[in-house]
């Protein structure tokens, strides 16, 4: 195979703090299939990680690389805060149409559109990785949000698979999925019962698969 047939190599980069931000692939990189799951968006989600574990123990189906990003807020997760180093809640800093600043505070948006790294590292990997499907695993609602970026069938089936409910939320702006748009959804885990981790980890490589 010829060097240009290959995918770009994975972005590097760092948090405000200067922690770095990695995204971990198993399978092969010509694989036509490609899963993308990033959690910890938010540090106070720590359990959203043990979907990353979970998935990073087993062994890709043929035809399916899995890359996973086991924190892309690695500053919050470290005090067990929602929001960046800088105050910016991540999923509400990505430049969807949408987009607006708004007030300090929980759910401040930054600044600017992606004025976050961590938010434009997470554009540069998906734009270089180019995922089939992606999910971002937040907590604690324990529902499979009704995504308008993922296909109804998925959600259908995905829910029945791990046992949480399909529910909407209310409008957000500048999330991560609103800004990706396509064959991308969330998981809401609870905050006390099991999380389940190995269905969920299951349930996403049979999702990946098509």
């Amino acid at each position: 195979m010829l060097a240009a047939d290959l995918p770009p190599a994975l972005p590097q980069g760092r948090s405000v703090e200067g922690r770095p931000l990695r995204a971990h692939c198993r399978g092969a990189t010509t694989a036509p299939r490609r899963l993308l799951v990033v959690a910890a968006v938010h540090g106070d989600e720590p359990g959203t990680q043990a979907v990353t574990r979970a998935l990073r123990r087993r062994t890709p189906p043929a035809g399916l690389r899995v890359c996973v990003v086991p924190a892309l807020n690695p500053d919050g997760l470290r005090d067990r805060r929602r929001t960046n180093a800088r105050g910016v809640d991540l999923n509400r800093n990505f430049p969807s149409a949408d987009w607006r600043t708004g007030p300090r505070g929980r759910y401040f948006p930054g600044r600017g559109a992606a004025s976050e790294p961590e938010t434009r590292w997470a554009m540069r990997l998906v734009d270089a990785y180019r995922p089939t499907l992606t999910a971002y695993v937040h907590q604690p609602y324990g529902i499979v949000v009704d995504t308008p970026t993922a296909p109804r069938r998925l959600l259908r089936t995905y829910t029945a698979r791990v046992g949480l409910p399909l529910r909407r939320l209310g409008r957000l702006r500048g999330t991560a999925v609103a800004w990706q748009r396509r064959n991308a959804f969330v998981v809401e885990l609870p905050a006390t019962a099991p999380l389940r981790a190995a269905r969920h980890a299951a349930a996403l490589l049979d999702a990946a698969r098509g």
